[in-house]
């Protein structure tokens, strides 16, 4: 491995991302902004390579290391400048770390080890890669151009060659600049969302419970592999998480610019997996309940939703309109793949019937695919299910915007995962479907760090290590949250006379 390589793109990973930040104005906690500009970086380079294919500059080691310094400057222009006018501060890192949650970060990093390992040591192996992104970045570092000799083989037997250039871009970054595999990146990605996630969860909820979620969560068997196995899927999840992660961001604050932030990152998804495109379309209604929730003007309510979907719609068509149409040797028509009888809605509710059945709840006479779900899923949904129906019962007035957005989000992947298998027939059931609803995970825990239940236990626990003495004061902690509810009070028993 060139580790001087490597330091330079995580450099970039982390000036580009931070720019970006700095540009849209987001103010986040250090460590989290630290890990939000990781995970914005390592999509922001991937885009150099591509630019460059558009203007046919060699792709060079020389021109990729050029490409990624003017990405850096040109992103952090307006830093400079706050820079130069001693206007930025350094910030303080203030994160405090118990001794009950060692055991869950020992995990964390013996597991995630295994994984950056697999990541360095092995050439990619997944199918969908050896026949698209893998080769054309294999033969584009050897040829210089993305446009190479892979396209004179016969590769209509599959679409994998004509997948957006976002694993193909970071592969050739990775092979030109830190070793021959490339596919580092993934364990870069991974390991930012992961930590980020378990700092999100740590905000509300006690460590202790936010250390047994977390492990629910990032030890689910088939999404654990996708940190090393090379796909679109993880990456997808993780921005579209993102996306609604900051969304909510801006209807708790009202601030334009968080939701101009969240619309780029939900292009970025859309930039990862095209049909991203439709589950989006599917959050308008929920926009639209908010804007006329907080009497926004009807002119401004079309603006928004104009931004909302053509930012995505320019990642599609700056691929699927521009790239594939004019540049590549190959053709496609994406209309020759939609659904031609839409009238049928039998296919969407068979796919959800199916899906729910086979890969939510394991139920199948297929010997092979009964109790499926644990091996892919573990018990994640069941726990979350769990939550949610006691809070139903027992905490409903606790529900706050943040936990709605979430049930939302999971809504739209649920109904919407099957809505696209009825849209464009290749969507299958074991493949893109059972990896699609890896977008819903991330959004059970934006869920489970607001619930009633889980912020009970969390005020329980603080309360059994620090009993209330009068005049005592609770210390104040990094990630102390003020708004969680209250145990229910027990009612006052009358003395009988």
């Amino acid at each position: 491995m060139n580790f001087t390589g490597l330091l330079f793109v995580l450099i970039g990973h982390f000036l580009s991302g931070r720019g970006t930040l700095a540009i849209f104005n987001i103010k986040l906690k250090p460590l989290i902004t630290f890990l939000v500009s990781m995970i914005l970086g390592v999509a922001l380079l991937s885009l150099v390579p591509f630019i460059m294919q558009l203007f046919y500059i060699p792709i060079t080691r020389t021109n990729v290391i050029l490409g990624i310094a003017i990405l850096c400057l040109l992103l952090n222009i307006p830093t400079l400048i706050r820079l130069r006018s001693g206007n930025i501060t350094m910030p303080k890192l203030n994160f405090n770390l118990e001794f009950y949650e060692i055991p869950v970060l020992l995990v964390f990093t013996v597991v995630m080890l295994v994984s950056i390992w697999r990541c360095f040591y092995y050439p990619p192996f997944a199918r969908d890669m050896l026949s698209g992104p893998e080769a054309i970045a294999e033969f584009t570092v050897r040829e210089k151009t993305m446009l190479n000799s892979i396209f004179s083989l016969n590769l209509e037997s599959t679409n994998n060659h004509l997948k957006p250039p976002y694993v193909t871009d970071l592969q050739i970054i990775y092979k030109m600049l830190v070793s021959p595999f490339g596919q580092v990146w993934l364990s870069v990605l991974a390991v930012s969302f992961l930590i980020w996630a378990y700092a999100i969860l740590r905000e509300k909820l006690h460590p202790f419970i936010a250390g047994i979620i977390f492990l629910f969560f990032f030890t689910m068997p088939d999404p654990f592999a996708y940190t090393y196995i090379m796909l679109f899927d993880y990456s997808n999840m993780v921005f579209f998480f993102a996306g609604f992660y900051f969304l909510v961001q801006y209807l708790e604050k009202k601030q334009y610019n968080i939701f101009l932030f969240s619309v780029l990152l939900f292009g970025i998804a859309t930039y990862i997996r095209l049909e991203t495109l439709v589950l989006e379309g599917l959050i308008l209604p929920l926009l639209f309940f908010y804007f006329r929730k907080d009497k926004v003007p009807p002119v401004k309510i079309i603006i928004r939703f104009a931004i909302f979907l053509i930012v995505p719609f320019f990642f599609y068509e700056m691929w699927v309109g521009l790239f594939v149409k004019h540049y590549l040797p190959v053709h496609f028509d994406v209309s020759q793949e939609i659904n031609k009888n839409f009238s049928n809605l039998s296919p969407f509710f068979e796919r959800l019937g199916s899906m729910t059945k086979i890969l939510i709840f394991g139920i199948s006479d297929n010997p092979n695919q009964k109790d499926i779900n644990l091996r892919l899923y573990g018990y994640f949904v069941y726990l979350f299910l769990l939550i949610l129906i006691v809070d139903i019962i027992f905490y409903r007035k606790y529900f706050t915007l943040e936990s709605k957005v979430a049930l939302y989000g999971i809504l739209v992947v649920y109904l919407g995962m099957p809505f696209l298998g009825y849209l464009i027939p290749w969507v299958d059931l074991m493949n893109t479907t059972k990896r699609g609803l890896y977008k819903m995970f991330p959004l059970m825990l934006l869920y489970m760090r607001n619930s009633g239940l889980l912020q009970m236990l969390s005020n329980n626990i603080r309360n059994w290590e620090l009993p209330q003495i009068p005049g005592a004061k609770r210390p104040k902690t990094a990630m102390a949250n003020t708004s969680q509810p209250k145990p229910a009070a027990q009612p006052n028993k009358k003395n009988k006379k």
